[in-house]
């Protein structure tokens, strides 16, 4: 190579140009700029020091789990289920990836709350061009979960549509059952029909669940940490039916405290409906059943 007197001088340079583009990295992140590769997402500076361990049982099973920095893992740390892993991109080849990502969020964001923690690696895996195939994977994961709830996360609908806006993705780019689900719900927003959960006497007194309207999921319904409302289409006067399902119970007490009473559960109940725009659900549970029912409000 011309120029170079000898190999002393060639690894020199090569120090200096690690050297160099360590101290580039510490500027951006002193700034709060993220390094993007063109290829693979690699975490920010601050995260590169937090271990990565496979550890099933640490994450009872489901993908992966962090722990906030402690004594033993300063820098926090991060658990992966290999098993869960293969299971996921077996049906979507590099979804997985994903959870990675949204695990490291968690340390970035220093938050135990999972939607923060999607919308902050959907929008880093969004500046990355190599990572799209990621994106487009986990939303066709989070679809063919539909309507399975967690009380953390929410709906796989729930969480392939926060993905895709906080990602920026174009909506002819979304699977099409998202594109239906998204549109619902901005209808239902559109027409002001909207459903809360009445908080009943006794133990149980606070509950999350999916809610169906003749037969046709429409969201999440709680009432644990603070009373919500859920958006409904305009229903037309008449007999209709409504279906609860994934029903979580807890007992919450005034300080906020809440235990876990039962999960898992479901209800049905039908109701004649005058087409008023304010409706409420009222549950019971009498330790091994649950019941609801549904009441117009004026």
């Amino acid at each position: 190579m011309p120029g170079w007197n000898n190999d002393k001088t060639l690894l020199g340079y090569c120090v200096r140009q690690v050297l160099y583009g360590r101290l580039i990295l510490l500027l951006l992140a002193s700034f709060g700029v993220a390094y993007r590769s063109h290829g693979q997402w690699v975490p920010p500076p601050e995260l590169r020091n937090v271990p990565i361990l496979n550890d099933c049982k640490m994450t009872r099973h489901g993908v992966g789990v962090t722990l906030q920095p402690t004594v033993f893992y300063p820098n926090g740390a991060i658990f992966l289920c290999p098993e869960r892993e293969r299971a996921i991109d077996a049906r979507h080849p590099g979804a997985s990836r994903f959870f990675l990502i949204h695990e490291y969020g968690h340390l970035a964001m220093r938050t135990r709350e999972e939607a923060v923690a999607d919308e902050w690696a959907a929008k880093q895996l969004a500046a990355v061009p190599g990572e799209r195939n990621t994106l487009r994977a986990v939303l066709l994961h989070f679809v063919d979960d539909g309507i399975l709830f967690d009380p953390l996360y929410g709906t796989g609908f729930d969480r392939a549509l926060r993905v895709a806006r906080a990602a920026g993705i174009g909506e002819r780019e979304w699977p099409l059952p998202l594109i239906a689900y998204a549109k619902s719900a901005a209808a239902r927003a559109a027409n002001g029909t909207v459903v809360t959960l009445r908080s009943p006497d006794g133990y149980t007194n606070a509950a999350q669940m999916i809610i169906c309207f003749d037969r046709q999921p429409i969201g999440f319904l709680s009432n644990v940490d603070e009373e919500k409302t859920l958006e409904l289409p305009k229903l037309a006067p008449g007999r209709h039916s409504v279906q609860a399902v994934e029903v979580w119970l807890y007992h919450t007490e005034p300080s906020g405290i809440k235990s876990e009473v039962a999960r898992g559960l479901r209800a049905e109940a039908e109701f004649e409906s005058t087409g008023k725009n304010r409706l409420a659900i009222d549950f019971r549970f009498d330790g091994e059943d649950l019941t609801i029912r549904v009441e117009e409000l004026r």
